[in-house]
Formats: structure tokens, sequence, C-alpha cells
């Protein structure tokens, strides 16, 4: 039996006499762009993470966001890292911007730092 998964990765939603949903294959045309998703002009992107090489780097996820956000970059995305300051960095300056943020039951100030890498 086919479920609804199967038939959403098989084509464009169509609905049956029936009333069920069905999936009509697509035609692949000369493009070969049937079922990607395309973007023109790039994707905003954020990444999110406790750690990223060089700055702070103990394990794996320090390579990934030290390495895959500039790839993604390269290739026409606008790419934004964020990860806690654990330390002064030459490269890193002070927007001035402070929020506060409640991390359970107490408020916390957050400072927001920038380095632009290219």
């Amino acid at each position: 039996s086919v479920n609804k998964l199967d038939m959403l990765h098989s084509g464009a939603l169509t609905k049956a006499a029936s009333g069920k949903v069905v999936r009509k294959p697509k035609s692949t045309g000369t493009d070969g762009l049937a079922g990607k998703i395309v973007c023109s002009g790039g994707m905003p992107l954020i990444f999110v993470g406790t750690e990223v090489a060089p700055w702070s780097k103990t394990g794996g996820l320090g390579d990934v966001l030290g390495g895959l956000p500039p790839a993604l970059a390269a290739r026409g995305h606008r790419v934004m890292t964020i990860a806690p300051r654990y330390d002064q960095y030459k490269d890193g300056w002070d927007t001035c911007v402070l929020i506060q943020i409640r991390v359970g039951d107490q408020i916390e100030t957050v400072r927001y730092f920038h380095c632009y890498k290219r």
C-alpha cells in the first residue's frame, strides 16, 4: 500500500473522484529540475552553535560550523553564524546591542559582537 509520504514524493497533488489525495508523476522536462528546489539569489541561513572553528573548537561541531557556512556563502547564500563569545577575539567588535532574555527564572543580559569574514 502507498502511504502519504510516498504520494508526496511521486508527483503533483490532485484530487481523485473518491476525494482521496493522489499524486500524479511529474514529467521531467529538458531542464532536469523536476522535483528539485531551486533558489535564485541564495537563501538566508543562520547557524547557531556552541563552538565555531577557529575561535572555539573542542570537536566536530566546531569544524562543521567553521567550514559549512563559508562554503554555502561561496555558493551565493547569505550566511550568519551565532555562537557564544568565550574570549576576547581580535577580529570581533562590539555592536553596542544589548538585550535581556529570560533563562528559566532569571533575566540574562546578552551583548552582541560581530566578525565579518569573507
